[in-house]
């Protein structure tokens, strides 16, 4: 964009707008009047006489306050992004169209019950009668588009597809295989047991924190070992290696796929509810914060719907009607993602085939199967050139002519064909075929109690989820949900080759087992593990109930995962890794309220628990380096460790952490903490804030060289890496540490990772190496790699979390839509540092996770957290609740309520989200009527 286009639509952006009048409105379409109440925070209040009309009016609404990201959500799950942002687009386009969201949307409508398909179009013609009454919003303008597509009810299905799929499509299954045959390769050339080094010491099943969600809340040990599953891995040729490891640096680079390598990176939750035995009106508590990316505009869009049929407040998703996550005036409920292995990924023998349509076949038990072609064709928007809806065809070196689908895997697509060297790899998922979750949303929506929330269970039937829930009689919950597929060899119980979460033999052995007579109420044809096999707890002895993505059973906390046995004999496996700092935490402070202090509970423990930034692994690792220094200096310490605790500056950093809280404040004027109050203008840190500060900036930096120095050094002597699943090198570490008295800091494998030469004794070497690394990150504070933030300071007192811990609301179109600036309604709050600071850290409660390796002054810059943060209670017999938006409900930057709602939710304050009728009345910022078009000009 030049530079005078760019200062024009800056002027645009930036003119004032009015304020907002009430009106009346005739629409086409509607079938009786509907009035829309916005109160002081510009949540819409629909009230409707009919569901027709309500969600009529809902799709008007949405469109009204998010049509470019609704249809940039729909372009995206459809792999036609290009099509409005650009080239920058094309890469993920190409790799959603062979996930086919959009082919799984089409197989989804047609199974979808009457009264939801009628509520989908509904809310499609009410997007569409806005669209043809309105202006677009200025997103268009800045992309060079003057028109959009109508709105469908296939475009709600994909974009519900969309939701699921970043919860659940995880393809650490590549990145570990690639990883173990380079452990296995490097191993054997130095003669390391590869076993041991691989699966005890570097790639531990084993969590950081023992926090398991169905036995805690039943005060119970996790399930008993009654199995253990041995496997050999088979040898993967090189040829194949080069091909994953291709695929994978591809999809790297693509926003989308690119976090299914490492997917426990990224999206997390919290979510707890609490009984009414420990609340302080005696009756349930629930609290919930999804975790997602943090963009402008946020990714829900709260909303009221009230007409005769139901009334419910809560998160909306941006293109599809209904409340995903909230309350009705019966009940609540919560989710956090719960990572389920419901995605394989195949090496299967591809050949050429004549009989096949598409020339190719892979092979199955002997016998060729044929992979089926389907065409493509794509279009790449020219946002710049000075040309409206410039749209080209895509390079043909850019693109493929077909997406390859082979019908075994669920028609999951052919990701990687090499029939030259006769091979190929699949993914199947649960996600590729029909599915409900929208029919599951429609029932709760609409729910009045336990056994109704229990019903709309059976129809999600992919995007597994943990749900929490409560209700105005008391009843506190827990689910999980989504089709969890049974395979062949473990339930034979066995694993014939590689366990599942690696990449498995496509031609024999490892297949999901077909299910011709699926039972009433199920949709996809494989046999699922039963729906009272899953894990739930209903009114647990505990009182309490706690899940965070953290294992619900257990069954992981022994470092295996395929050693419970199903009642039928069969492996009860679930997935293969868990993180639980943020669960630890929880149920740590939950303990501590309700068991030690014999606290009963109110919403604002349950907000503050929310608003919790105090670091979990620092609490269990930072006494080791306390201990690590008292020991160097005392009588008797070797010079070489005796050395480190001399150094000035390590005691100083030492003296920092010995009288820290494991808080982690901004320490700065312009940092955003729960500490401040929205609306109040900043003020000066205090000085214990600052020292807070300090310390969490000098752990954080220690993790990182702690990780590099102890799990990572030692393996890059084989010539490999260590793991790059974060909370899997956290857990590596603790391991070491907690069994230190017993191992000695000697792996499984043979290795030494606190090996230091010149040092005989164990803890010594330990010791050092625990010291050495808080040097080291002294050392590194005040090099250029932390220049921009520190000015090379060697001065401690200047290492102030929030010039490192800092955030950036991105917009797909950038500046001046991302926040900052939001058009200058959120200036930038550093003149020379990106994004907004605030408290919290990797795997607080109140997520802001960054990289726990981070070694310069952006890498500690987050961009996924709270996508809402929402806690609930019972008031007068019906549920209300209390809520914070991470921007603003309109996503048109020319409206005052694009950001006006990112600084209560930057300090960890709430609203309520009002349904009493006199209560949306008493705080209306505007009303507006809507009338059937034939009763324009009636009396």
């Amino acid at each position: 964009m030049t530079g005078f286009r760019w200062f024009a639509l800056a002027l645009t952006l930036l003119a004032p707008v009015a304020a907002r009048a009430d009106t009346t409105t005739t629409v086409a379409g509607l079938l009786d009047s509907v009035q829309v109440v916005r109160d002081e925070h510009d949540i819409p209040h629909i009230f409707a006489n009919n569901e027709h009309d309500l969600f009529f009016m809902q799709g008007w609404i949405t469109a009204e306050d998010r049509l470019f990201q609704m249809d940039v959500a729909r372009h995206t799950a459809s792999g036609r992004a290009s099509e409005l942002l650009g080239a920058d687009s094309l890469a993920d386009d190409v790799q959603l169209r062979q996930v086919g969201l959009r082919r799984g949307a089409e197989a989804t409508l047609p199974i979808l019950s009457q009264p939801l398909k009628d509520g989908l179009q509904a809310y499609a013609d009410g997007v569409n009668a806005w669209i043809a009454t309105h202006p677009l919003p200025p997103d268009y303008a800045a992309i060079e588009i003057t028109h959009v597509e109508p709105w469908t009810a296939l475009d709600s299905v994909t974009i519900g597809k969309l939701l699921a799929f970043a919860l659940s499509f995880d393809l650490t299954d590549m990145d570990l295989t690639i990883a173990y045959v380079q452990y296995q390769l490097a191993a054997n050339k130095k003669g390391v047991d590869f076993n041991a080094l691989f699966f005890q010491d570097m790639f531990r099943i084993a969590p950081f924190d023992p926090a398991a969600t169905v036995p805690d809340a039943s005060q119970a040990v996790p399930a008993a070992a009654r199995s253990s599953a041995r496997f050999t891995g088979p040898a993967l040729s090189t040829n194949l290696l080069n091909a994953l490891q291709d695929y994978a640096a591809r999809i790297r680079k693509t926003p989308i796929l690119g976090e299914a390598l490492t997917h426990r990176r990224g999206n997390g939750s919290n979510e707890w509810v609490v009984a009414g035995s420990h609340t302080v009106n005696g009756l349930p508590l629930l609290a919930s914060d999804p975790h997602q990316p943090l963009t402008m505009p946020s990714l829900f869009h709260q909303i009221h719907l009230s007409s005769p049929d139901f009334d419910v407040v809560g998160n909306s998703l941006e293109g599809a009607p209904l409340v995903v996550l909230g309350h009705n005036q019966h009940i609540a409920w919560g989710a956090t993602t719960e990572p389920m292995d419901a995605l394989d990924i195949f090496l299967e023998k591809v050949v050429r085939d004549k009989a096949s349509p598409s020339g190719l076949s892979i092979v199955h038990d002997g016998k060729n199967e044929p992979v089926i072609a389907l065409p493509q064709t794509f279009l790449v928007n020219q946002p710049h050139d000075g040309v409206q809806d410039d749209l080209v065809p895509a390079p043909a070196s850019q693109v493929p002519a077909n997406v390859l689908i082979v019908p075994r895997r669920n028609n999951g697509p052919l990701i990687i064909s090499v029939p030259l060297l006769g091979f190929g790899v699949s993914l199947q998922y649960t996600g590729f075929g029909p599915t409900r979750e929208t029919e599951t949303l429609y029932r709760w929506n609409h729910a009045s109690n336990l056994a109704d929330f229990v019903d709309g269970l059976h129809y999600f039937d992919f995007g597994a989820q943990n749900f929490t829930y409560a209700d105005v009689d008391g009843n506190i919950a827990y689910f999980t949900s989504g089709g969890v597929p049974l395979r062949e060899d473990l339930e034979a119980g066995h694993v014939n080759g590689l366990p599942p979460y690696f990449i498995r033999n496509g031609q024999t052995g490892n297949e999901w087992i077909p299910e011709p007579n699926p039972p009433p109420g199920q949709i996809l044809p494989y046999k699922l593990l039963p729906f009272d096999e899953m894990p739930h707890i209903v009114n647990p002895p505990a009182g309490f109930i706690v899940s965070a993505n953290n294992d619900p059973n257990g069954n992981t906390l022994d470092n295996d995962p395929l050693n419970v046995l199903r009642p039928t004999g069969g492996i009860l496996y679930l997935n293969p890794a868990y993180v639980s700092i943020r669960a630890g935490r929880i149920t740590e402070m939950l303990r501590q309220r309700i068991v030690q202090n014999h606290q009963k509970i109110d919403i604002a423990d349950m907000q503050a628990m929310q608003a919790d930034v105090a670091l979990h692994d620092a609490e269990v690792l930072v006494p080791y380096i306390l201990q690590a220094f008292d020991n160097a200096k005392r009588q008797g310490a070797p010079l070489k460790l005796k050395l480190l605790a001399l150094d000035s500056k390590v005691a100083e950093a030492v003296g920092r952490l010995r009288t820290w809280d494991f808080t982690t404040p901004t320490g700065v004027t312009e940092g955003y903490d729960a500490a401040d109050v929205a609306g109040q203008p900043p003020s000066p840190p205090s000085n214990d804030e600052i020292a807070k500060s300090v310390a969490a900036s000098i752990y954080a930096v220690w993790r990182s060289q702690a990780l590099a120095n102890i799990i990572d050094a030692p393996v890059k002597k084989l010539g490999v890496t260590g793991p790059d699943i974060e909370e899997i090198a956290m857990a590596d570490l603790r391991h070491l540490l907690d069994t230190f008295d017993d191992a000695h800091g000697v792996g499984a494998s043979g290795i030494d990772f606190f090996a230091v030469t010149g040092l005989a004794n164990p803890a010594d070497r330990r010791d050092y190496q625990l010291l050495k690394s808080l040097r080291d990150a002294l050392n590194l504070l005040k090099s250029n790699a932390f220049a921009t933030a520190f000015h090379n300071s060697t001065n401690q007192n200047d290492y102030r979390w929030g010039r490192l811990h800092r955030i950036v609301f991105a917009h797909p179109l950038g500046e001046p839509f991302s926040t900052p600036p939001a058009g200058g309604a959120f200036p930038p709050p550093f003149p020379d540092l990106k994004g907004i600071p605030t408290d919290g850290g990797f795997e607080t409660v109140d997520s802001a996770r960054h990289d726990p390796q981070a070694a310069a002054t952006d890498d500690f810059m987050f961009d996924s957290g709270p996508a809402n943060r929402f806690t609930s209670k019972v008031v007068d017999g019906k549920m209300t609740a209390q809520s914070a938006l991470p921007g603003g409900e309109s996503g048109d930057i020319t409206s005052p309520h694009y950001v006006d709602l990112l600084p209560i939710w930057l300090v960890d304050d709430t609203y309520p989200l009002r349904t009493d009728p006199d209560d949306i009345d008493a705080h209306a910022s505007s009303t507006d009527h809507f009338l059937p078009a034939v009763q324009a000009g009636g009396p």
